[in-house]
């Protein structure tokens, strides 16, 4: 997307499942600016226009607001460069739910790591699922986003987040049925949510399977944060480019020579990608937003 839409709410309104007022309501989405996914104006007559919004503090993630009624109107909708800034969610709440630090406490296991695309080595063993153990110290973006997300909701969860060979093919993805699977094995496990839209900026800790081509060039990546004010993302990967040669955060090195936690002040950095130049480096893709409690960053 060249540009974002978004809608300014002066004051709250009720949500929809449906753009149809006479539905039963979802919610409130309170006053402030929200990107908007989709517009139907004069719809279902010509006297209202309905927006569909990202609206994180609602269960479905989006909804449908009225934003006008014959002469009045209850939003304004316009086009920036910027994408409003989201809510981060609190998943205090959800029973498969980690700290972000258990994350981040999980790397060090990988700062030795090298790129391999054709071999892969996991540093510990998975629940479920009997996979290749190090040494070699070598992985790809596929077994990276596995061994580090199911290692640490396993461990925090045990029998309450169950994982499987199925589950591992999904994250390999050795079907042909499904280009996005590692998507697909994060929401059917639970422990992310599936965003309301392929072009809406990532929520901290978000898992994308993106495609440079229809269907060639994948990669499987996190993206720990968005910075909205300079639409910068901070992607954590298994790599052997952009810097990288192993696992790192994109543009800025590898583990083993940036340290676990991301730089500070990362969205300062020339060499740290744009959600738009995500979007269209990889046309294809999809994305889950992990249950993944932490602090939000500065703006």
């Amino acid at each position: 997307m060249d540009t974002y839409r978004a809608a300014r709410l002066p004051a709250r309104l009720r949500g929809f499942a449906l753009p149809d007022t006479s539905k039963s309501p979802e919610g409130y989405v309170e006053a402030g600016d929200y990107l908007v996914l989709e517009e139907k104006a004069r719809y279902p007559t010509p006297d209202t226009d309905y927006a569909r919004l990202v609206a994180p503090q609602l269960s479905g993630l989006d909804t449908w607001v009225c934003t006008r009624w014959r002469t009045q109107r209850y939003a304004m909708l316009v086009s920036q460069e910027r994408a409003p800034a989201m809510v981060r969610l609190s998943f205090a709440n959800e029973p498969l739910a980690i700290p972000e630090e258990r994350l981040i406490a999980l790397l060090w296991a990988f700062v030795d790591y090298r790129y391999d695309v054709s071999r892969a080595y996991y540093p510990w063993a998975l629940p479920g699922v009997r996979v290749p153990l190090a040494p070699p110290r070598l992985n790809n973006c596929c077994t990276f986003v596995e061994a580090l997300l199911v290692k640490a909701f396993s461990e925090a969860h045990g029998a309450a987040f169950p994982w499987d060979a199925r589950r591992h093919r999904q994250m390999m993805i050795a079907s042909t049925q499904d280009y996005f699977s590692p998507v697909t094995a994060a929401v059917e496990s639970g422990m992310a949510l599936r965003a309301p839209s392929a072009d809406v900026p990532p929520h901290p800790w978000t898992l994308i399977q993106g495609w440079r081509s229809q269907w060639g060039s994948g990669h499987t990546f996190l993206v720990v944060d968005f910075h909205a004010e300079t639409d910068k993302v901070l992607v954590l990967e298994s790599n052997l480019d952009y810097g990288l040669d192993g696992v790192g955060y994109r543009g800025l090195g590898n583990l083993r020579d940036v340290g676990l936690q991301s730089p500070a002040d990362w969205w300062t950095r020339s060499e740290v990608w744009t959600w738009r130049r995500i979007c269209s480096t990889y046309p294809f893709r999809k994305q889950a937003w992990l249950k993944v409690n932490g602090q939000p960053i500065p703006s």
